[in-house]
């Protein structure tokens, strides 16, 4: 059914299906509609994810687990070799001469017993370039939009420079491995996009990382979410194929094409060519919730299994080991507890 025409019920059909009550009342039938609500989502999933795999040939093949043996090897990388994570803070402070950005890095690492943190920070001044009161609110809207862009560029880059730095047998990224502010060049992409597209591929070199993303926007991945069970993983695409959505657009999802001119869209084609095969987009089920990974195309198996050892230690592997669990979710915490001095 087009998208247009799906039925889009009003304020009033709603609340009347839906009755106010007092709280009380609300909160003494909270557990049984909790319990509902998940049994009914168990049961519509299962049945589409019979649908699917009967409906599209082929699908079931696509549908992996990691073996045995790579969850082992990925187990004992943990207890002897050392996987490292990174993510970022960041801090503005709108000044009337620009803006002064604080951007906080943490870097987790797991070397068998020992968990080690490292915390870096950065702090600059990025100038709006005015010289007058007519100048500077001429240009207020603008200079906040790139600063703020470029704010972001640099932590993203600051993370995934500093974690590369950093001696680790796999290193995981949080969010894509290169996210929106990174592909854009942040608002000058004759002096940026060389520079992150030698980082990216300082990362192929190494063969062994992962980029994490808790959620995606796009709604075919969301969907093919349904069809899998704790566990299992599918590769949706290469990272060639995201690229030339977001360099060429799409009309379908009204995606529009990045504003680069002729000579900026061939830079970015030739990266495309070389580096996107060589990343594969997987959509891995750890426990009840779907993330989209990236990782060396070479190396699908051995990333789902290091990440589904960190992701799903919790709930129980193949076999029970003593070390202590490394966890992604540590270096976000310890990014939030990071306290930057916003004085100016």
């Amino acid at each position: 059914m087009p998208r247009n025409s799906v039925p889009r019920p009003s304020i009033a059909d709603i609340v009347g299906g839906a009755p106010w009550v007092p709280l009380e009342a609300h909160l003494d039938t909270l557990r049984q509609r909790v319990d509902e609500s998940i049994e009914s989502s168990h049961r519509i999933r299962n049945q589409y994810r019979e649908e699917l795999l009967s409906d599209v040939t082929g699908l079931v093949e696509k549908i992996r687990r990691p073996s045995n043996d790579a969850l082992h090897r990925a187990q004992e990388i943990f207890k002897g070799g050392t996987v490292a994570a990174a993510d970022g803070t960041l801090s503005p402070v709108p000044l009337l001469a620009g803006s002064k950005i604080q951007v906080g890095v943490v870097i987790v690492s797991n070397r068998g017993d020992v968990v080690d943190l490292v915390t870096r920070v950065f702090e600059a001044q990025i100038a709006s370039g005015a010289q007058s009161a007519r100048e500077y609110f001429t240009n207020l809207r603008s200079a906040r939009m790139i600063s703020n862009l470029l704010a972001r560029a640099i932590m993203l880059f600051g993370e995934r420079q500093l974690l590369l730095q950093h001696q680790a047998d796999w290193r995981l990224v949080h969010g894509e491995l290169i996210p929106h502010e990174l592909r854009t060049g942040a608002g000058n992409p004759q002096a940026n996009l060389q520079p992150t597209f030698q980082l990216i591929n300082d990362y192929l070199a190494t063969e062994r990382f992962i980029a994490v993303s808790e959620a995606s926007d796009d709604i075919d991945i969301l969907n093919a979410a349904v069809i899998l069970q704790p566990g299992e993983y599918i590769v949706i695409r290469s990272m060639r194929d995201s690229l030339d959505t977001f360099l060429n657009g799409d009309e379908e999802t009204g995606q529009a094409a990045a504003n680069f001119n002729q000579v900026h869209r061939q830079m970015f084609r030739n990266f495309i060519d070389t580096a996107g095969p060589q990343v594969a987009e997987v959509l891995v089920m750890a426990g009840p919730r779907p993330y989209l990974i990236e990782c060396h195309s070479g190396h699908i198996e051995e990333a789902v299994a290091v990440f589904l050892t960190d992701a799903l230690w919790t709930r129980g592997l193949p076999e029970q080991v003593t070390f202590p669990r490394f966890r992604g979710q540590l270096v976000k915490r310890q990014c939030q507890s990071l306290e930057l001095d916003r004085a100016t």
